[in-house]
């Protein structure tokens, strides 16, 4: 069994504050291990600035980490865009789940061709029953990653995504799937995670404000992973 990872979110609408944040974060973790988020807000900007945000990205990644493009792809979404990222250095891009089935599939397809990642993200108007059933349907069209996730919007509105990792979880059993929690994490609520990491079926844990907006990243960065860490009573 294997802890899950780290996953930390850039969202900045200035391509050079979130460049910044990583320098910040890496001078301090530049575990392996920590997978690093470009968020959709840093990639339209910077696309607008005329700023390869995913090779500067990859660039400063020089330490084997997992890269991440969220751009949430719905239609074409390996041959419109993923294959781009991909190029440019993303290991890992994320997909609407509530995509078409033909687009998830050629989603699957091109990150199998291109020996990389694809994450679906299960954040819409369903309700949780929903997003579950449909977490079953992906797995059962290959996708091996499904993110449990509840957006900033759903936040403040005081929705947390406890429910949505429960009935996922349990529509995912039995599959080759695995979850990733994501929205409103912070240290001292990893804990409340340990049953989706025990059976490892957790694949990552995502924070980004926790993180980025704190004034001391690496000091909370150092805090999830010791807590990931006792999840499991592994290292991370």
């Amino acid at each position: 069994m294997r802890s899950p990872r780290l996953w930390i979110a850039y969202d900045f609408t200035s391509p050079s504050e979130c460049l910044d944040m990583l320098g910040t974060v890496l001078a301090a973790h530049p575990e392996q291990e920590i997978i690093h988020e470009i968020g959709r807000p840093t990639i339209l900007n910077a696309a607008l600035a005329g700023v390869p945000i995913v090779r500067e990205f990859r660039d400063r990644l020089d330490n084997g980490q997992l890269l991440v493009a969220d751009f949430k792809g719905y239609d074409v979404p390996y041959v419109a865009e993923g294959t781009f990222y991909y190029a440019a250095g993303a290991d890992l891009v994320t997909v609407m789940a509530t995509a078409p089935d033909e687009a998830i599939i050629e989603a699957v397809d091109g990150a199998r061709a291109e020996g990389k990642l694809v994450a679906f993200d299960l954040m819409s108007h369903q309700d949780d029953r929903a997003k579950a059933r449909r977490a079953r349907k992906l797995a059962g069209m290959g996708a091996e990653l499904v993110s449990c996730h509840v957006g900033w919007s759903e936040q403040a509105q005081g929705k947390t995504a406890d429910a949505l990792l429960a009935q996922v979880h349990h529509a995912l059993h039995g599959t080759q799937a695995k979850i990733i929690a994501m929205g409103g994490l912070k240290p001292g609520n990893v804990v409340e995670l340990r049953q989706y990491a025990t059976d490892d079926s957790l694949f990552a844990i995502v924070a980004g404000s926790s993180i980025t907006r704190s004034a001391d990243p690496a000091g909370v960065v150092s805090a999830f992973l010791d807590e990931i860490e006792h999840l499991t009573g592994q290292l991370v």
